[in-house]
């Protein structure tokens, strides 16, 4: 029989949630805005790029630009020339976000689970490839800011971040969980040695492309964060009769 999610995180000593498509449903949303932003530049290669923002999503913001302006302007490194494109378009970026961002809905169950396991006295924290003062704004706005212990943003790596948690916990890797959406998050997983939990519902890409190779030996998932959801082994199959969700943005309605 399944696990069911609740007490199988309540039974790690820390808890540490991506934000964007794990707490908030936002994945789209920032697609839109990097559209947007990046509006100056041909779309076809705006697409290009947009589908290998969709595939490497959770790196930081300045690992995005980096390689829109390495791999698509042909840019060397994070040379001046660098600096003025991610000021220009990072900050066209950011004020799109600003205006939308602390208005995305929460995910499915997210209030209720990180409440659930406030009230068993988890240890909860947020690593996400958002600023940190984005982060905590929407946090804020939801009302759960309060629920986590700390939250570190995207000014540096994912693994990096979880590294600061687990020295700042003392918890065991092998004792903490990294709940999160994307190939990214699982590798920053593998990195700093911790669990990993997969959650597919907002996800741009399924189990089948996340969870493949060595990086998950040990990871699971889970549809959504329902606390009677049930957490699988990496290597089962997603349960038949899960609806994708549709989120309207821009007067659009988009399929997860």
């Amino acid at each position: 029989m399944a696990d069911r999610l609740l007490p199988w995180l309540a039974g790690h000593d820390a808890v540490v949630f991506d934000l964007d498509g794990v707490l908030v449903d936002s994945n789209e949303l920032k697609v839109v805005c990097m559209r947007t932003a990046l509006a100056d530049f041909d779309p076809e290669l705006v697409e290009d790029f947009l589908h290998e923002f969709r595939r490497t999503f959770g790196r930081s913001r300045r690992e995005h630009f980096a390689a829109f302006h390495r791999e698509h302007l042909g840019g060397s490194g994070e040379c001046s020339g660098f600096e003025d494109f991610f000021d220009r378009y990072a900050g066209a970026y950011a004020e799109l976000l600003a205006e939308r961002y602390r208005q995305v809905p929460l995910c499915a169950h997210a209030d209720e689970l990180v409440r659930a396991l406030t009230s068993l006295g988890a240890e909860l924290h947020v690593a996400t490839g958002t600023l940190t003062a984005e982060a905590e704004g929407v946090l804020a706005a939801r009302g759960l800011l309060d629920a986590f212990r700390s939250v570190r943003g995207g000014e540096r790596p994912k693994a990096e971040r979880l590294g600061e948690i687990l020295a700042r916990t003392g918890a065991a890797p092998q004792r903490t969980v990294l709940v999160g959406d994307s190939r990214q998050d699982l590798m920053a997983a593998s990195a700093a040695g911790t669990g990993f939990l997969f959650v597919r519902r907002y996800a741009f890409f399924g189990a089948s492309r996340t969870l493949g190779g060595s990086d998950a030996a040990g990871a699971h998932q889970v549809y959504d964060l329902d606390p009677a959801g049930a957490v699988l082994p990496a290597s089962a199959p997603a349960c038949d009769g899960e609806t994708t969700p549709i989120t309207v943005i821009d007067g659009k309605a988009r399929q997860r």
